[in-house]
Formats: structure tokens, C-alpha cells, sequence
């Protein structure tokens, strides 16, 4: 049976300073470029089907590196973009705690389905685009396809959630670091998560 390989993009400048990213179109920094470099020799030996990624520049340079001496055609698509942040976006959080400060933490994180930052988007958005996604993904790919997706931390949460079937409740009990990996196979009785946020590749000297 087919694999998904969801991939979160390498590390940029924003990452590393802690500003919040979103729609922001941040390329990545060279840590960024190394760690997806080392990510690429992991998957060197996967027989890829077909590769999607967002439209936002630190995912796309991503999958290029990815897919690199493959035939395989990057299929780019906005659904996979990260939360918009809205007003947010280019802030630490501690500079939205303190020009928000009666908004609770919790809100801050986003984890109220419901809540948005100003002029962007909630859990329950982010959600819902991804699932009409997956719906595309699945009319177009067999069962036995391996299929990677290089997106964002937002977005590999709510696949997670999709793939698995499970409720939208558990959207952020999923750790996902820059350049990290996760497995789901695609089982006759259904998706088995064969690995969460696999780092293991960024461990290796160059």
C-alpha cells in the first residue's frame, strides 16, 4: 500500500528569530538548506509517486531540493499554505502579548478552533481547506501511490488529523519541527502513523 510523506519545510531567518511566519514569504536560511539537504538523503531511496507542495517560497525551494534528479513535477497549491496570522505576522509572540494583553494564552495559541488572529485565519479554517485538499489528493492518486507533501506546520497538523481520521480536537497534540517527517500508510483497514516528526536526519554530520 501507498505512503504519505509529509514533510515541514526547512528552517528561515523568521524561524530562528521566533517571528511568526504565516503567508509571510520567507525563504530559507543556509541551516535551513542544510537540514533539507540531509532530509533529501533520507528519501533518496523512496519510490515518490508524485509530489505536492505549498505556493510560499520556504516550501517550494524545500520540495525543489527534494525532488531534485527525479521526474517527478512539483503540483503547487495555496490549500497548503500555513495559518495567515493576519496582523501578526513578522511579531514575536511577546510582542503580541504585549500589544494584545487581554487576549488569554491559550487564544494566542491558537487553540480555541474558533479564534483567529486579526485578518487571518483560525484552527477551523486551516482544517477545512486542508480536508477539501486530501479529498482532491485521494480522487487523483491510488491507494498504493507514494505521495510526498511539503507544506507547513499548520497544515501537517490538520493532514494528521485528516488521514487519521481523527477529531479536530487533536490538531495540536502534534509536534512538527523545520525539516522534520511524517509517515502515514495507506493499510486495507485503514491509515497507520508509521512515524510522527522524524528528526533523526538532522543528526548527521553533512
Amino acid at each position: 500500500m501507498g505512503r504519505w510523506f509529509l514533510v515541514r519545510h526547512g528552517e528561515t531567518e523568521w524561524n530562528r528569530t521566533g517571528r511568526i511566519l504565516g503567508h509571510s514569504d520567507i525563504p530559507l536560511n543556509e541551516h535551513g538548506q542544510w537540514q533539507v539537504m540531509m532530509l533529501a538523503r533520507e528519501l533518496a531511496d523512496e519510490n515518490l509517486s508524485c509530489a505536492y507542495s505549498s505556493d510560499l517560497m520556504r516550501a517550494t525551494e524545500t520540495a525543489r531540493v527534494l525532488t531534485e534528479g527525479t521526474a517527478l513535477a512539483i503540483e503547487t497549491d495555496s490549500a497548503l499554505r500555513e495559518f495567515s496570522y493576519g496582523a501578526w505576522e513578522g511579531l514575536t509572540l511577546e510582542e503580541v502579548e504585549t500589544q494584545l494583553s487581554s487576549i488569554s494564552a491559550e487564544q494566542l495559541d491558537l487553540r480555541e478552533q474558533t479564534f483567529a488572529a486579526p485578518g487571518g485565519e483560525s484552527t477551523l479554517h486551516v482544517l477545512h481547506r486542508v480536508r477539501r485538499f486530501v479529498t482532491r489528493v485521494m480522487r487523483h492518486q491510488s491507494a498504493a501511490d507514494n505521495v510526498l507533501i511539503v507544506t507547513h506546520a499548520g497544515p501537517i497538523r490538520a493532514l494528521l488529523v485528516c488521514l487519521l481520521d481523527l477529531a479536530d480536537d487533536h490538531f495540536w497534540k502534534f509536534k512538527v519541527d523545520c525539516a522534520g517527517l511524517s509517515v502515514v500508510s495507506k493499510e486495507p483497514k485503514g491509515s497507520v502513523l508509521e512515524l510522527c516528526n522524524g528528526t533523526g536526519h538532522l543528526q548527521r554530520t553533512p
